[in-house]
């Protein structure tokens, strides 16, 4: 114990031994060192040198000068280290707690150690902003442990204004190579174009994406070539043991692209067979000209030169920023590259602070720990749960490097149908410690479609389909055992090619019930009501890679095959089926981390799956956005549609849980500063069980607070047993408590959670009507020429029309509470006289359901002004009008009376699937869980009234 006061410099010096400690392989600490340690004038208290990236200072000061660690902080951006290659681009403010002041030596450090008290604010150098700088949080402080700061440093050794410059800088090098390409092959679809697509498996068209593609591929082999020369990787050739060398020994004035190749065969006898496979066969002599090569070469290998010396072999955030824009087929793939700070923010909460202790996670040690993403895309999830598992492992105490080797070799699973997908994958995992070698990884390109025949051209498939030989990528592994055939041709799909021997002990090994993480974006297509560019595209979800359709259909059947007596519904899209693969694959006590559309929260075909969570998954967390727009609300690039991450424990099978918790996010993460802090604040709050509840009333939400800046809120609510969630995307979540209690029969008044709730008789729609048909079975053939909807929808032509329909929205017409039909049906002509008769009795059945009474299915609440609508005589109920049929027709007017007014208006937005901004929309079968005002407790009086 000091007897003064302990200065400032002993608790720096205190301070950089204990960051020293928490991470000794990654980065230097310099602490409160006179000297010339910058190129300018002054003394950093602590200097933090990563190795991956940029210095970060830590100023620092006793309680309660912040004014004061706040200048100093700001002071130091844009200085130089000495003897190093960055500026100083961030800096942490710090002000240490009171008792500091009363410590020193071992004291003191265990003090630093075990401290949750410590406020910093970090500060990040700008261009585009009159002040030069950023602070996070914008206004307060942060407050946390060693472990917070620790983490916050790794972070700012990134800075997010770098990583876009290197993005810059990587899409300028892959265009001007693959325009170089093009000018000496300048005919797309045929020749050295087309051959280039066929190894990319992909078309050579006009926009050039497969081109730009085959030059990342290029460009990121030699990044790595480059990152494992500059780390001192040894090869073998001609029995001799030596480093690998520079690329510059290969691609300067004259290209060797013998010795090159040569040498990226050297590397391949060690391992990354996806990093090296595929760009040694693109740089063939067989497809690219020695002209061609060398033109091709110049760009790429400057542009590896200069991102190996900026670190973007450690940065995941670069390659997915630059990927993105080149993954072809993304229509029907929807191939949604997961933004950086979102990745990191579903890590985060995936992956808590004190998860990992030294050598264990989840009761197994980390060496047995498996990490699977099954549509791994450009690999950005897998990457940065690998990287946060990784971290926390050396901030315990633990050897990050020495894990490499066995979390490369059966710890890190991605599987994608995208031969540039794993490539890119396991670059982003083997480049975190380059000079690591390692035996086999756990990467794997799944066959799509129909196996292809030896002596045909490409994209030939065997005639006629065989529909036990089709596969449909990763969901293959829905089956418990291998299918016959698989191994095989998972093998020659694979980049490069794969020994069947290890492809069947790869497939081995992702069996069910095996993973401690399974970490996903997966694709959101579906085969029903596409649109736009899906339009036309008879099976959207199997029509990648130009898949004929005889073959989308063998697909669609396979999938129904593989998901048989599951959760998943082909109507809820590609996405349902991947969230079936994760819940078999996931071990008891393991975790889902998913990104998912929103619908998967309230829309009716994801009732089973929300079934499945509530029954076999504990401590869920739903995320959702409340920001205005639906591209605001979404977690990946370029969905254009509100999303939602979901992460959960697997249960034991007798457990269910009721309950979950809602984080609800006035924006989205800006960084991935705040998509960590974001997770961290809010796992705290679970865990210290400060979660304000949704039955408690309406009392408010627990806030996500970073510092002074209000983030969004979070609560704990229970599960329904069916229907939707509705707690999704909530700006003011005391409405949606309000909400909640009128459901139940309670309404109550916000701001007043003491004053007495009036009773309200409350019943579900479905306990008192029936809901008419989906517009599908009133008018749809099928494209075989099957007759689903007996009718030919047409304009009403007569005063007295036979079977009158109330069918799409005219919001100037729907002004009032009774509307007018606005189409007839006609009876479909078919040729037999029994086919006929058939169809006839479809539209009576049909037309036995019209009514008076309709619900608006996509109610805009900006533009439109009825929930039900009536009509003078009973009509067909159509897609926006779907019919409600009740027993006794009296009790339709106080139906539509309460369904418009206010209160009804509230039920309907609390049920209604919200995954587009500005809409209210439900389904036909999910109209009948929408609670109502119980009609069947009303008086004759009161319903003539209504009336």
């Amino acid at each position: 114990m000091a007897s003064d006061s302990t200065h400032e410099q002993t608790v720096n010096v205190a301070l950089g031994e204990v960051l020293r400690g928490m991470r000794r392989s990654s980065w230097e600490v310099v602490a409160d060192r006179r000297g010339r340690v910058l190129k300018e004038r002054g003394w950093p208290d602590v200097l933090v040198l990563d190795a991956a990236g940029w210095p970060v200072v830590i100023e620092a000061k006793h309680y309660p000068n912040h004014t004061g660690a706040e200048g100093d902080a700001q002071e130091r951006l844009g200085k130089h280290p000495v003897g190093g290659l960055h500026p100083i681009e961030t800096a942490i403010a710090l002000v240490y707690p009171p008792e500091f002041q009363r410590l020193d030596g071992e004291a003191l450090r265990k003090a630093i150690r075990e401290t949750e008290a410590l406020e910093y604010a970090l500060y990040t150098k700008v261009v585009d902003d009159e002040r030069g700088r950023e602070r996070l949080p914008e206004r307060g402080w942060l407050r946390g442990g060693m472990i917070d700061l620790a983490m916050l440093v790794h972070r700012a050794a990134t800075p997010a204004r770098r990583v876009e410059e290197l993005a810059d800088v990587l899409a300028g090098g892959v265009g001007d190579a693959a325009d170089r390409f093009s000018h000496h092959h300048p005919r797309f679809g045929e020749g050295r174009g087309a051959q280039l697509a066929a190894i990319l498996e992909q078309t050579d068209d006009e926009n050039g994406q497969t081109r730009r593609m085959a030059m990342t591929v290029l460009l990121n082999a030699l990044i790595f070539h480059e990152a494992l020369a500059q780390a001192n990787f040894d090869v073998w050739t001609r029995n001799r043991r030596r480093p690998v060398q520079s690329i510059d020994m290969f691609c300067g004035l004259m290209l060797k692209r013998t010795e090159l190749l040569e040498e990226w065969r050297a590397i391949l006898r060690h391992n990354y067979l996806p990093i090296f496979s595929t760009a040694r066969r693109l740089l063939a002599p067989s497809l690219m000209p020695i002209m061609t090569a060398s033109d091709v070469l110049q760009p790429l290998c400057f542009t590896a030169q200069s991102l190996v010396r900026n670190g973007v072999t450690r940065s995941h955030d670069l390659m997915g920023t630059v990927v993105q824009r080149l993954i072809a087929d993304r229509k029907f793939l929807a191939a949604n590259y997961t933004r950086p700070e979102a990745a990191a923010m579903l890590a985060g909460l995936a992956l808590l602070p004190g998860d990992p202790p030294r050598g264990s996670w989840g009761g197994r040690t980390l060496r047995d720990v498996q990490i699977g993403d099954f549509a791994c895309g450009t690999g950005t999830l897998l990457s940065a749960a690998y990287q946060r598992l990784s971290l926390l492992h050396e901030l315990h105490g633990g050897d990050a490097k020495a894990l490499h080797g066995p979390m490369m070799e059966h710890g890190l699973y991605g599987l994608d149908v995208l031969n540039i997908a794993v490539h890119l994958t396991a670059a982003m995992l083997a480049s975190a410690h380059p000079d690591t070698p390692f035996e086999g990884e756990c990467l794997l390109v799944m066959p799509y479609g129909a196996p292809k025949r030896r002596d045909a051209p490409d994209g030939a498939s065997e005639p006629p389909v065989d529909r036990d030989t089709v596969r449909v990528g990763s969901n293959e592994l829905l089956a418990a055992e291998v299918q016959a055939g698989l191994v095989e041709q998972a093998a020659a799909t694979t980049a490069g090619g794969r020994r069947r021997a290890d492809v069947r002990d790869l497939i081995g090994r992702v069996g069910h019930g095996e993973f401690d993480l399974v970490i996903m974006n997966p694709p959101f297509v579906r085969n029903t009501n596409h649109v736009g560019v899906l339009q036309d595209v008879p099976l959207p979800a199997y029509a990648a890679f130009e898949t004929p359709y005889e073959v989308q259909t063998a697909m669609a059947e396979r999938e129904k095959v593989l998901t048989g007596q599951s959760t998943a519904n082909g109507n809820a899209g590609m996405a349902s089926f991947f969230t079936e693969l994760s819940h078999r694959k996931v071990r008891t006590g393991g975790r889902i981390a998913e990104v998912l559309p929103l619908s998967a929260l309230s829309g009716g075909s994801w009732e089973g799956t929300r079934r499945q969570w509530r029954e076999h998954y504990r401590d869920l967390v739903a995320v959702t956005i409340s920001e205005a727009g639906s591209r605001n609300k979404s977690f990946s690039s370029d969905t254009g549609i509100a999303e939602c991450l979901i992460v959960a424990t697997r249960n034991a099978e007798t457990s269910p849980q009721n309950r979950g918790v809602f984080v609800i996010l006035t924006r989205r993460p800006t960084s991935t500063h705040y998509g960590d802090l974001i997770a961290t604040v809010v796992q705290r709050a679970i865990q210290s069980g400060d979660v304000r509840q949704l039955d408690d009333g309406p009392l408010g939400t627990t806030p996500i607070m970073l510092g002074d800046e209000y983030l969004g809120h979070l609560l704990d609510c229970p599960l329904p047993d069916d229907g939707p969630w509705p707690l999704v995307g909530i700006a003011d979540v005391e409405l949606a408590q309000v909400a909640y209690r009128l459901a139940r029969g309670q309404l109550a008044a916000i701001g007043q959670p003491a004053a007495p709730h009036t009773p309200v008789p409350i019943a579900p729609i479905g306990d008192m009507a029936e809901r008419g048909p989906v517009h599908r079975d009133v008018d749809r053939t099928e494209r075989d020429g099957t007759i689903r909807g007996p009718f030919e929808r047409r304009a009403i032509t007569s005063s007295a029309p036979t079977y009158p329909m109330l069918w799409a929205h005219d919001a100037k017409k729907e002004r009032q509470l009774v509307v007018e039909p606005d189409y007839e049906g006609q009876t479909k002509p078919v040729g037999a006289r029994s086919d006929q008769q058939a169809v006839n009795q479809k539209a009576a059945r049909i037309g036995a359901t019209a009514t008076r009474a309709h619900y608006n299915c996509t109610l805009r609440f900006n533009s439109q002004s009825l929930i039900v609508a009536m009509t003078e005589q009973p009509c067909i109920g159509g897609s926006a009008w779907p019919s409600i049929i009740f027993e006794n027709p009296d009790h339709e007017y106080a139906f539509a009376l309460w369904s418009n007014s206010t209160l009804g208006l509230l039920l309907h937005w609390w049920m209604a699937n919200k995954t587009q901004s500005g809409r209210g929309l439900t389904t036909v079968t999910g109209i009948p869980l929408i609670p109502t005002l119980n009609v069947r407790e009303l008086s004759p009086e009161q319903h003539e009234r209504a009336r």
